[in-house]
């Protein structure tokens, strides 16, 4: 009875080998050869033009590309930003502030005599902290204004 429902088994037919190709494999960056149609211009090339983005179309994905590159991370490293850890850092710039500020005054103050290296580096270090720190504020004001920080209990525009 299982006979009747089996086919006979009939040898599958072989294909002949493929011969090797005469023309070899281009690479990718290799370009294709060109048909010139009779006036000197490529009918490829124009094909080929058309399909490749120009430079302006290729920095504006690149652009967008990147935005979403930032935002991703951003949500990645920054977990649960609030306003009052971005009010903390602003405090800490306005007092970096005032510590440059200050050391800058002493510097003016007659009864110090002669400004030496120590003070100077001193006031550079101040600066430098102070400048640090507040255009890290700026990036973050920066982040939020383009959505790429989203802030916990603010809601978006």
């Amino acid at each position: 009875m299982l006979n009747m429902f089996s086919r006979p088994e009939n040898p599958v037919p072989q294909k002949p080998a493929a011969k090797a190709s005469p023309e070899p494999l281009r690479l990718l960056r290799e370009q294709p050869a060109i048909a010139s149609n009779g006036n000197g211009a490529s009918t490829g090339a124009r094909k080929t033009a058309a399909r490749t983005p120009s430079i302006g179309q290729y920095l504006h994905h690149l652009q967008h590309d990147l935005k979403s590159y930032v935002r991703a991370e951003t949500v990645n490293a920054v977990i649960g930003a609030t306003p009052g850890e971005i009010q903390r850092v602003a405090r800490i710039v306005a007092k970096l502030k005032g510590r440059y500020l200050a050391t800058l005054m002493d510097l003016g103050n007659a009864a110090k005599g002669p400004v030496g290296e120590t003070e100077v580096r001193e006031l550079r270090r101040a600066r430098e902290m102070y400048e640090e720190v507040e255009l890290g504020l700026v990036r973050l004001r920066e982040a939020i204004e383009a959505g790429d920080l989203e802030l916990d209990g603010v809601r978006g525009d």
